[in-house]
């Protein structure tokens, strides 16, 4: 079981010790993300995870990039609806320098003026290149539908005219007001002592702490741009809807949303539920719609959960005349989901799938750092490998059944995004009656 404690700085701390591994992975997590922005701070997550990058009190953007990048490893980050994240995998000899680095850009970053315009410029550009993407853009005007004048539903990059308006003081006093030691979250696997981990991080944070107070406590934030918006269970359209583009392939998104599961075990078993459904080649959608009817080449299903909501999501991508009859298959084999239950096979199938992914991903450290806060937020513990496989072998056979009619059985937003005819989306119920 995995190392969890509180420093005295506040933060959480988790550390998974693997003997044998060569590298170590650090993730730096905030419970924050594009849902928790105010109208006037649109875009600002996203736009601190670019700006960390970019220099600390003690290191320039270049020294920052050759603190892992020289090592062979590498650093990355990413914003969500409801959480930021920084993360690195360095070999293990190197994760002190590389953890203390991870720290300061976090909690030590300094945003030079210079930097700043520059990287407005890249994320204009990364939202541009975001709108030529039909993939990327039916993803988005989906769920600007779905999760209708709603922040969680709008673009986590914000958009143009958000980004144009940012200046780069209201930026920096917004990142010294939420990106702070004491609501962050801190997980480490790898070749570490647990023990030891524990002790350098809490003095690292007891450094930063002092050193950023005394840097920079007197900058405050002006009076409108202070706090976040507290996350509210988003409320879900149910909806069906045709917005034409003329890319090459139509792009379907059939998404049902469920409170997010209670804890562990049943999230594997939402895991066991979407393998049968649309997670690997040996799934129904897979096998209906691209093995036995060759309708098209990407089919897949995804579970996938926020702080307060859960998706059930099915994607689909198809063109021409394939679209109607795929359209077609596709429901049909929701239906008979909810009507008929999976098969003892399909069960054992996805039992022994799911618990072979976790097996094969407990090599990997970076996996099992994201694995740890992630289910942190879900669940506020950090099961080990060990107990998860445990998990998915006490799951039981009527239990999925139960959960594949659950599934049949949800309303579904429906949406095509792509070239069709209008009267066949009528027919199938991915138009609404005027």
């Amino acid at each position: 079981m995995p190392l969890l404690l509180k420093s005295a700085a506040g933060t959480m701390l988790a550390a998974d010790s693997m003997p044998n591994a060569s590298s170590v992975s650090i993730g730096l997590w905030l419970p924050y993300g594009s849902r928790n922005e105010k109208p006037q701070n649109r875009g600002f997550f996203h736009f601190i995870e670019h700006m960390v990058f970019k220099g600390t009190i003690s290191k320039n953007a270049q020294a920052l990039a050759r603190t892992f990048e020289r090592t062979g490893g590498f650093v990355n980050a990413f914003t969500e609806r409801s959480t930021t994240c920084f993360h690195c995998t360095i070999p293990a000899k190197e994760w002190k320098y590389a953890c203390t680095t991870l720290l300061e850009m976090a909690f030590l970053s300094i945003f030079p003026e210079d930097e700043f315009e520059k990287e407005k410029i890249v994320i204009l550009s990364e939202i541009l290149q975001t709108e030529d993407d039909p993939e990327e853009l039916a993803h988005e005007h989906f769920f600007r539908l779905f999760w209708k004048d709603q922040p969680i539903g709008l673009p986590i990059a914000g958009e143009l005219a958000d980004i144009q308006t940012i200046s780069r003081e209201k930026l920096f006093s917004f990142y010294l007001e939420q990106f702070k030691p004491e609501i962050s979250f801190i997980s480490i696997a790898g070749a570490i002592d647990e023990n030891e981990a524990a002790r350098f991080v809490e003095a690292e944070l007891t450094r930063i702490t002092s050193l950023r107070q005394k840097l920079f406590g007197t900058i405050g934030l002006a009076a409108e741009n202070c706090g976040i918006i507290a996350p509210v269970s988003a409320v879900p359209h149910i909806f069906s809807a045709y917005e034409k583009n003329h890319a090459s392939l139509s792009y379907v998104i059939q998404c049902m949303q469920v409170p997010p599961p209670q804890n562990v075990r049943r999230y594997l078993l939402n895991a066991l539920m979407n393998e049968i459904i649309g997670g690997s080649t040996i799934s129904r959608l897979f096998q209906s719609l691209r093995e036995k009817e060759g309708l098209c080449y990407t089919v897949f299903s995804s579970f996938e959960t926020e702080t307060l909501e859960a998706l059930w999501i099915i994607h689909l991508q198809t063109g021409g005349k394939q679209l109607t009859r795929a359209l077609d298959v596709l429901d049909d084999e929701v239906k008979k989901l909810s009507k008929g239950y999976p098969s003892a096979m399909e069960f054992e199938d996805a039992r022994s799938r799911v618990a072979g992914l976790l097996q094969l991903a407990s090599e990997d450290t970076d996996f099992r750092q994201r694995r740890m806060a992630r289910s942190y937020f879900a669940h506020g513990t950090t099961e080990g490998i060990e107990q998860e496989l445990a998990l998915v072998q006490s799951i039981e056979y009527d239990e999925v059944c139960s959960a594949a009619s659950d599934f049949g059985s949800l309303n579904r937003a429906r949406f095509v995004f792509g070239t069709a005819k209008e009267k066949e989306l009528l027919k199938r119920g991915y138009l609404e009656h005027e």
